[in-house]
């Protein structure tokens, strides 16, 4: 499958998010001329139940409205594939995606309908934790919809850590800027003390310093491990001694630069790894007022996984 047939996967339970998010997904589906497949996980497992009739009922139920959201998005032009499952949600979407070589996934920043899909850990928390493919997480009301349709430039940041799985988000941008006008700004944030003994630098830092020497050299570095995947000249890049966790310092640029889009890698480590050596991604997933592309490490997905 060449990557301009790849579809997009996106989940659905129906909810004001879950819609703002399925007709997000289907104007890049449309943007890109491809299908969007969307899928709808039954909730008669989460209620319980060991009434066939009435899981039944509530089967049909959802059907229907799986239909009718298929008809209304066809209205649109938009190519769409429904897909009705039973099983955990996020194991749902992300079976769909692989099985369907997709580009990437597109979820609602919370699965509303049951309280287990409110807690920690949501739906779409962990299939951006588990997929082997991009998973983008909208939040409701931000510009993603607008800058489709060309009324908006996009505000991305895309935090850099020198890992694969950062250079890959950085590919995923460079394909995101084929869409539609965007301004990047790629940024590293550091630890003083660690920086400082990696480059000899004798000074003393203070608390709430960047000192020029620190950051000049980790910032040729940046600019050159981009350059590999994108255009320096179409970037900004930003590298800023990190005092409390790297997280936060993202947070604090993207509320100053009015980001509509936070990018970053996912390492996916598991257990006592996510324990041990926290997860920026999550953090990021879950506090972000804007919505959130998780991009996994390279080799863990599909064929040509950025085209």
């Amino acid at each position: 499958m060449s990557a301009s047939t790849r579809p997009i996967v996106c989940g659905s339970d129906f909810s004001p998010t879950a819609r703002e998010a399925v007709d997000v997904a289907a104007a890049f589906a449309r943007r890109i001329g491809t299908k969007l497949i969307i899928v709808h996980v039954s909730v008669v497992h989460e209620l319980g139940t060991a009434d066939p009739t009435f899981a039944q009922k509530v089967n049909a139920q959802e059907q229907t409205r799986l239909d009718n959201e298929t008809a209304r998005l066809r209205k649109t032009g938009t190519e769409v594939e429904a897909r009705f499952a039973s099983g955990p949600p996020f194991e749902e979407l992300v079976t769909a995606a692989i099985e369907s070589n997709a580009r990437f996934i597109i979820v609602g920043a919370v699965g509303h309908g049951l309280a287990q899909r409110l807690l920690v850990g949501s739906v779409a928390e962990r299939t951006a934790e588990t997929s082997p493919i991009p998973t983008l997480v909208i939040r409701p009301g931000g510009n993603l919809m607008a800058w489709l349709e060309g009324k908006h430039t996009l505000g991305v940041l895309l935090g850099h850590d020198f890992s694969p799985a950062a250079d890959e988000a950085v590919s995923w941008v460079a394909e995101v800027q084929k869409l539609g006008p965007c301004d990047i700004n790629v940024v590293h944030t550091y630890w003083p003390p660690d920086a400082a003994n990696r480059f000899g630098y004798k000074g003393a830092v203070r608390f709430g310093e960047n000192p020029e020497e620190l950051r000049a050299p980790l910032e040729r570095e940046l600019r050159d491990r981009a350059a590999k995947f994108i255009s320096s000249d179409a970037v900004t890049f930003t590298v800023q001694a990190a005092w409390g966790t790297s997280e936060s310092c993202l947070y604090e640029i993207s509320h100053e630069q009015k980001t509509d889009l936070v990018v970053v890698g996912t390492h996916q480590r598991a257990g006592l790894g996510r324990v041990r050596f926290g997860s920026v991604s999550r953090a990021v997933l879950h506090h972000a007022k804007v919505s959130v592309a998780v991009i996994p490490p390279p080799g863990e997905g599909t064929s040509d996984q950025n085209g």
